[in-house]
């Protein structure tokens, strides 16, 4: 790896937990890296005034904080080469990428990581939508509960690996994103655990993480689909 690729972090200020893991691959190995909303993180709050990742494009003459360095964020990240947005979760979801921008290119960037999940989310705006929308050759990684030892250390195997050149050893599952349940619910569900609720199956995914919705829904993909 060499300084074209860059990985950035706190784009939400309280997902402070990934800085630990990415300072110290940083001391082993060449890549740059950043803190993306440095007020929302000085609080500890998820954003300052606007959730940075519902900024981008962004707009470098706005009043809002998050959708001027949004801008700014794209631009220097599309300078690079390979872009990794790191996120974290309190739901139960282990480390998975996430493509907001399921691109051929992108595609192929997620199966360099040695996660089982890959997760599809076209966002379907042009505006208020997340960075990597609009940034050349760039993932998200997801990783809950965010706050867990076992998040940090599974995320920084993850990057160690894929630092490495190391690829999966097995097979990964694909998922696109369908839709959503909202309210309190009594059925249990898991992320990435097949379930069915009201006559519907699908894959749970972010379980309670937002308030008022139950989680999102999933399909897996054939894998030959996605390759």
């Amino acid at each position: 790896m060499n300084k074209k690729f860059l990985i950035t972090t706190v784009t939400h200020g309280d997902e402070g937990f990934a800085i630990p893991v990415v300072e110290k691959l940083a001391k082993k190995f060449n890549f740059a890296w950043q803190k993306n909303n440095l007020k929302a993180f000085k609080l500890n709050n998820r954003f300052f005034q606007k959730d940075l990742n519902r900024s981008g494009p962004g707009d470098p003459k706005s009043k809002i904080y998050e959708e001027k360095i949004a801008y700014k964020i794209i631009k220097k990240a599309s300078t690079y080469d390979r872009v990794i947005d790191i996120h974290g979760s309190t739901a139960d979801c282990g480390v998975f990428a996430l493509l907001s921008e399921p691109s051929t290119e992108n595609i192929e960037l997620a199966k360099k990581f040695d996660v089982d999940n890959v997760v599809l989310w076209p966002s379907m705006r042009t505006f208020d939508a997340p960075l990597s929308q609009f940034i050349p050759n760039c993932l998200e990684l997801e990783c809950g509960p965010k706050d867990e030892p076992k998040t940090a250390n599974e995320l920084s195997r993850v990057l160690n690996n894929f630092l490495q050149n190391k690829l999966p050893k097995s097979k990964q599952n694909f998922y696109i994103v369908t839709g959503l349940i909202r309210g309190k619910i009594k059925t249990r569900m898991q992320d990435f655990q097949k379930v069915k609720y009201k006559g519907q199956t699908f894959v749970p995914l972010l379980v309670d993480q937002y308030p008022g919705i139950k989680c999102y829904t999933m399909q897996k993909i054939s894998y030959t689909l996605a390759t």
